[in-house]
């Protein structure tokens, strides 16, 4: 398949989050509903006391200002201000197990992003980055490394102006990559915000699977296989196929514009990254469901 084929598929699948963040925001290019949804539950998680059990997105509770509050008013997110007990008590609809689940997201992929630095990545590469902060959380271990996002455009508009609202400036290796989802070609825009394919890349795929159509999700998997050079890695969560929320018109997420519509097998997701022609460096099935990837050795 050719480059501009494999990107064309890849936009087609990544349309559908960006374009449901668009259509479900208060105004065009703010969040969508699950991306405060799951923002509140790491900002309840930073202010846990424990620090074994704290959530280290300490920058998630600064980016739910009162504009994105009032994208979902049901969870009640003033509550935030308050300290983690009263919080727990008053936060509507965001529960203590999500918020441990959320945790240990966010640990996961902080420590895989920075072994994969480790290990000689040069880049990093957030697929649909909406109101993620490792590009700012880590600036240190990010210093001579390119981080690029990758986001609708109108969204990452709203993203700059609140890295600039709550850090005052954005970092210099920082570079936004705008999706015009009717012309763009991602690998072309990727070079743009600096993209090498010669260099190790870390792909940070999170809280995107179970929103794309199948096409989309092996898409994804092809383009990391065939534009990022051995040993680049991808990272990324995802829903087993029994969960009974997918394709569930009655779920939360479909009720807010949202449906989750894809699951990958239920015995993990190792032996269907391989099939599409990545090796596999890890499946988690404990608590939250994460794999991690690396592209072969080219024959």
């Amino acid at each position: 398949m050719c480059r501009r084929r494999t990107s064309y598929l890849l936009l087609t699948g990544v349309i559908v989050v960006a374009l449901t963040a668009a259509a479900r925001a208060l105004e065009p290019g703010l969040p969508s509903k699950t991306a405060i949804y799951i923002a509140a539950a790491r900002a309840m998680g930073s202010k846990n006391p424990n620090a074994k059990e704290r959530n280290p997105d300490y920058l998630a509770i600064r980016f739910l200002g009162p504009e994105e509050r009032a994208i979902l008013p049901e969870l009640h997110l003033e509550a935030l201000d308050l300290d983690y007990e009263a919080a727990l008590h008053r936060v509507g609809g965001v529960s203590v197990s999500n918020i441990d689940t959320q945790t240990f997201r966010t640990k996961a992929f902080d420590a895989a992003m920075l072994d994969a630095l480790k290990n000689g990545a040069k880049q990093v590469v957030v697929l649909g980055a909406g109101l993620d902060s490792r590009g700012y959380r880590f600036q240190r271990q990010l210093k001579g490394i390119r981080f690029m996002e990758v986001d609708y455009g109108p969204t990452q508009e709203y993203k700059k102006r609140r890295v600039k609202e709550v850090l005052g400036t954005i970092p210099p290796n920082v570079s936004f990559v705008p999706m015009d989802f009717t012309k763009d070609n991602l690998l072309d825009q990727l070079v743009k915000g600096g993209y090498s394919e010669r260099d190790r890349t870390f792909f940070l795929w999170e809280g995107v699977t179970v929103y794309l159509p199948e096409s989309a999700v092996k898409d994804t998997l092809h383009f990391v296989r065939d534009h990022a050079a051995p040993g680049s890695r991808l990272a990324f969560n995802y829903i087993p196929a029994r969960n009974s929320d997918i394709n569930n018109p009655h779920s939360k997420y479909a009720l807010w514009g949202e449906p989750w519509i894809f699951g990958f097998p239920d015995a993990g997701a190792a032996d269907y990254v391989r099939a599409e022609g990545l090796n596999v460096l890890s499946d988690n099935l404990r608590i939250e469901h994460i794999c991690i990837a690396a592209v072969p050795k080219r024959p």
